[in-house]
């Protein structure tokens, strides 16, 4: 565990500006100074101070992303933003120990997905009958199992994995483990980073599918698992979130996004609480799709209905999207409530911006026309 720190980010925010401007002048200066040198050849005189400029610019630089690190960390880790002063206990000391831990995390994970599928995960019916091959394909006889021995989430646990040692566990025990070790640390930017990063994108895509929300079959509640369940999903979905919302994301994952499957986009925005930009990329890329067969809304009006803001930029900035995923919704008993309740909290009077809501009112009024009613609540 790392240190307790207390920033008030704003004056944080004003340090790093100066320190810039600092960079600017010594940056400025450095030109001007060489030619002198280079001028005065032999004669030149002040060769300690070149090294004093050089170090300088160096320590402000290095400030600012020490600075910079502890301030997203800190706007991470409180869940609501606060003015003033932010306080929390960090989980790493410093952006390179989050990194390295991230690291290892990553490579653990990783060793698991290459291990070949063995005992009862690569045939269920053979060696349990179908009952217990769909329990271990869901994960939750194992999970109730290192529940028991205390294990799921541990430090011990995750250092094992961290070293890689997998020995004779299921390759989906062990990835699990080893994410369940990283709960708690992705609330540090640098660490989601670099998870996310050493993972890559098809790592994360492949991990995220096998918690995908089910968006075919059964209640809407089923997309989110119950607290005790997998937490491998959330974990990602959260690391990725972090990421995001500290702009440490490469362009890559904005790929992703923008082609991956359905059910790894659903699980994305409903596993984790994605920033508000992000969440109406994943929406307007989903909804300006064909729809696969089966497909339900569920997963992307629980999200917004967490995130009511975002809903009402939607409703008024991408009008079409956002009438193809009313009338679905419109069409499925199972999003009633929760679209009921995030059409309220975003045109509520004083939700949001006058004008943005205004908008997002008449997309409502012309896409549902007489099939929602909006209670006054």
């Amino acid at each position: 565990m790392g240190e307790f720190v207390g920033i008030d980010p704003r004056w944080a925010q004003e340090v790093i500006r100066r320190m810039e401007a600092g960079k600017g002048v010594l940056g400025r200066t450095r030109p001007g100074l060489d030619a002198a040198i280079d001028e005065a050849g032999q004669d030149w005189a002040g060769h300690r101070g070149t090294t004093a400029m050089r170090r300088a610019w160096e320590f402000y630089h290095e400030s600012q992303q020490d600075l910079k690190w502890r301030v997203d960390t800190l706007e991470q880790l409180v869940p609501v933003r606060e003015r003033g002063m932010l306080t929390g206990a960090f989980p790493f000391g410093s952006e390179t120990e989050a990194v390295l831990a991230a690291e290892r995390t990553a490579h653990a994970v990783l060793r698991a997905l290459d291990q070949p599928a063995t005992g009862a995960r690569a045939a269920p019916e053979t060696a349990t009958g179908a009952e217990g091959g769909d329990e271990q394909a869901d994960g939750e006889e194992a999970g109730d199992d290192q529940a028991d021995d205390g294990q799921v989430g541990g430090e011990e646990a995750g250092d094992d994995q961290a070293d890689g040692q997998v020995g004779g566990e299921e390759a989906g025990d062990v990835m699990e483990r080893a994410l369940a070790g990283a709960e708690g640390k992705t609330g540090d930017p640098a660490y989601a980073a670099a998870l996310l990063a050493t993972l890559g994108p098809d790592a994360f895509t492949r991990l995220l599918s096998e918690h995908a929300a089910s968006d075919t079959d059964g209640p809407a509640e089923d997309a989110v698992p119950a607290d005790g369940g997998p937490v491998g999903g959330r974990v990602l979905a959260e690391a990725f979130a972090s990421a995001e919302r500290t702009g440490r994301l490469g362009d890559a994952w904005y790929e992703l996004v923008d082609s991956a499957p359905a059910g790894v986009l659903a699980n994305l925005v409903t596993l984790a609480g994605q920033s508000g930009a992000m969440l109406n990329r994943v929406a307007t890329g989903l909804l300006g799709r064909p729809p696969a067969p089966g497909w339900s809304p569920r997963a992307l009006i629980q999200a917004y209905e967490r995130d009511p803001l975002a809903f009402q930029q939607l409703l008024a900035e991408h009008r079409d999207e956002a009438r193809v995923l009313l009338d679905a919704a419109a069409g499925d008993p199972g999003c009633a409530e929760p679209l009921a309740s995030a059409v309220h909290e975003a045109l509520k009077p004083g939700a949001g911006v006058d004008g943005l809501r205004e908008r997002a009112w008449r997309t409502v009024v012309r896409g549902l026309g007489a099939t929602l009613e909006i209670e006054d609540r």
